[in-house]
């Protein structure tokens, strides 16, 4: 089970992360991500969408436990409209996003109901898990998968061993 300060720990890895590769995002909005139709300012337009994370968490924790899982939900119909809302934003506006959303995110944790974060709740895979690690996830997890791409996309802008 994750701990609160492991989940704040998580969030704040985001941000130091997105910050030491943010010249290398600037440099490459348009570079395409490793796999996938997504550019770098696509994924990072996807990040400033699913932040503040919390309430999401929130919501797919009290569905899991009240057995009511969304109906009628296209997360990639969500997800491109997350990115169309950002695309023509200034890139540090849904910089500024995240980071926004990642502080929310954070002041949120310590409140949380320490009994809820050690409920066990169903994912869709089916797969048992506490609330606390899918807290962890997509608040901090979800994230780096992303910043994983990027940072990939951004080491082949620069060539074979660069960054």
């Amino acid at each position: 089970m994750a701990t609160k300060d492991e989940v704040i720990a998580g969030i704040r890895d985001v941000e130091e992360r997105l910050n030491r590769l943010l010249p290398g995002i600037l440099a490459n909005l348009d570079r395409p991500l490793p796999e996938g139709s997504w550019t770098v300012h696509d994924a990072l337009c996807h990040m400033a969408a699913d932040v503040p994370s919390v309430p999401r968490w929130q919501r797919m924790v009290d569905a899991a436990l009240n057995g009511t899982p969304p109906s009628g939900f296209n997360l990639d119909e969500h997800n491109q409209q997350g990115i169309d809302a950002r695309k023509g934003k200034p890139i540090g506006e849904v910089v500024q996003e995240i980071r926004d959303g990642l502080h929310s995110d954070a002041a949120a944790i310590p409140g949380l109901d320490d009994s809820l974060l050690t409920r066990e709740i169903r994912r869709s895979n089916g797969q048992i898990q506490p609330a606390s690690e899918r807290l962890k996830f997509t608040s901090g997890g979800h994230n780096h998968m992303h910043l994983d791409d990027i940072e990939k996309a951004i080491s082949a802008a620069a060539g074979p061993g660069g960054r």
